[in-house]
């Protein structure tokens, strides 16, 4: 089970979008390459998703990327390469992946070739405090559900619920200190074997897009998080 805690930090982000007047959540300056860890409770490194800004198209609408990712375990070992496309449409940041829509970390969950399909998740304008035009109720609930292609028997749904703000926090990377929004959602995944029932905070800022991440559990015990671990321009 605890290969999927990362999932729904990482997952999420190819499932979100912001309103307001559109934040780019997401590196957008050609060449750029964002590299982000995954570690365990005690701090010991996973894996690691690197992404590349190959392309930035400026339409009337918004900003488009082109990005590439490759997922690799903690030794750079190569496991798997994508290619997502990063836009602001009609007033809305959205992230998606191209072709078939998998991921690694959840390849990895289900050892398996996945299929996926879930709803998005909003990212409100950062540094935005809760008022009476951005309350919880802004911060929309998802549904991701997952399969392995050739055994539908072996499948997970992950919820995300009681989405919100946190606060605005100053945190200190290895990149540097970074300003950021703060949100708290719970959650609850299921698989036909065993479910797990926590909650989670996300760092998020514009031009960067998730920045932290932490999942805890019910007994509020660390369970795993994410961090940026370096950004070349």
């Amino acid at each position: 089970m605890k290969r999927i805690f990362s999932l729904i930090f990482i997952l999420f982000t190819l499932y979100a979008y912001a309103q307001d007047d559109c934040q780019f959540f997401f590196p957008k300056h050609e060449g750029e390459v964002v590299t982000r860890g995954c570690y365990n409770a005690n701090g010991v490194l996973q894996n690691t998703i690197v992404y590349k800004v190959n392309h930035v198209l400026t339409y009337p609408s918004g900003d488009e990327a082109d990005v590439s990712y490759s997922f690799n375990t903690a030794s750079g070992e190569t496991i798997y390469t994508g290619k997502m496309v990063a836009r602001c449409v009609g007033g809305e940041f959205t992230v998606s992946m191209e072709g078939n829509i998998s991921f690694p970390i959840a390849m990895q969950m289900l050892n398996a070739n996945i299929s996926l399909a879930g709803d998005m998740m909003n990212y409100l304008k950062a540094e935005t405090p809760p008022n009476k035009s951005n309350t919880i109720s802004n911060f929309k609930d998802a549904t991701l559900r997952l399969y392995q292609k050739d055994n539908k028997a072996n499948r997970a749904e992950v919820l995300i619920t009681n989405r919100g703000f946190a606060g605005n926090d100053i945190l200190h990377t290895p990149v540097g200190e970074i300003e950021c929004t703060r949100i708290k959602y719970d959650f609850y995944i299921w698989t036909p074997h065993e479910s797990e029932v926590g909650y989670a905070y996300e760092w998020y800022a514009p031009d960067l897009g998730i920045v932290r991440s932490e999942e805890y559990n019910q007994k509020d015990e660390l369970q795993s998080y994410t961090d940026i671990i370096s950004i070349k321009y």
